[in-house]
């Protein structure tokens, strides 16, 4: 329908003329058209509901939940009452804050565990492995004899020792190099009694800085995910043994040297874990 004289192409003589103002109105009739059926569409969408269709539910985030252990679903909405973006991972007691009643019943939220967080979650469960293992030294290092390098903070994360042996494990049972030649303590650390004598042998050659770097750095450092990944450990099971730990393709490939002569049992653990996850085996020629 015209609206206007320039919109009437009748009595027209040119047939090009004719032909643009008929698409004039092809085009206001077309769009008039779309707009009354998404009227209608909104109209009945809100009637719906009304009866009592279900909305999409609100987005869940998976957080660790210290008190329990466990990883329990929160509210996307909800989560911003306790995490602040850049809040230490290992939480000092005076930074403690309160949160609501909600999350309060859960017991101590420590973080959502989105995807880009899962790396960091892998570096907060090895120095929880380290920290178990240094409880169990105690029992031949006096803990006065023990370096101070740890800050307090970092004891917040150590886990429940209940369940530790009572006595100090065979896998930590000193050997004889470790009893005759001097070297650092953290030596003591190192959960296969071959590798501890491979690093006591080539104490000096080494960046001992390095290692602590490719091992845990990340977690003080701050260096890009992908890099811890390609230069970590993994604490998956019993700390105190390696059929607990789990070492990346790149930690083997700058420190494969120290695993010689128990490589088969090292990357056996390694390999299982890769392999529980789905991931090729590592072959590592040392």
């Amino acid at each position: 329908m015209a609206v206007d004289r320039e919109d009437d192409w009748t009595g027209l003589a040119d047939a090009a003329a004719r032909r643009k103002r008929q698409n004039r109105l092809n085009v206001r009739a077309y769009r008039k058209r779309k707009a009354l059926e998404s009227k209608a569409q909104s109209t009945s969408s809100s009637v719906s509901r009304k009866k009592g269709k279900p909305e999409m539910s609100e987005e869940q985030i998976p957080c660790w939940v210290e008190k329990h252990q466990t990883v329990v679903l929160i509210p996307a909405s909800a989560v911003g009452e306790f995490y602040k973006s850049g809040s230490p991972l290992i939480p000092l007691e005076h930074n403690q804050q309160h949160v609501g009643s909600k999350i309060n019943n859960l017991g101590e939220v420590f973080f959502p565990i989105s995807p880009d967080h899962t790396i960091t979650l892998l570096q907060f469960n090895v120095i929880r492995g380290l920290l178990t293992i240094r409880h169990l030294l105690s029992a031949i290092i006096p803990p006065s004899s023990q370096g101070n390098e740890c800050s307090t903070a970092a004891y917040h994360v150590l886990p429940d020792l209940s369940s530790c042996p009572t006595s100090l494990p065979a896998s930590l049972h000193p050997t004889h190099l470790q009893q005759t030649v001097p070297h650092e303590e953290w030596v003591e650390g190192i959960v296969h009694p071959v590798m501890r004598d491979n690093i006591i042998r080539a104490i000096g050659t080494f960046d001992e800085d390095q290692l602590w770097s490719d091992t845990i750095g990340g977690l003080f450092e701050g260096f890009p995910d992908s890099e811890v990944e390609r230069r970590g450990v993994i604490c998956w099971s019993t700390p105190w043994h390696f059929s607990g730990w789990e070492m990346s393709e790149g930690f083997l490939k700058r420190w494969g040297w120290s695993i010689k002569g128990c490589e088969s049992d090292i990357l056996g653990a390694t390999n299982k874990w890769r392999t529980t996850r789905g991931d090729d085996p590592l072959v590592i020629e040392i």
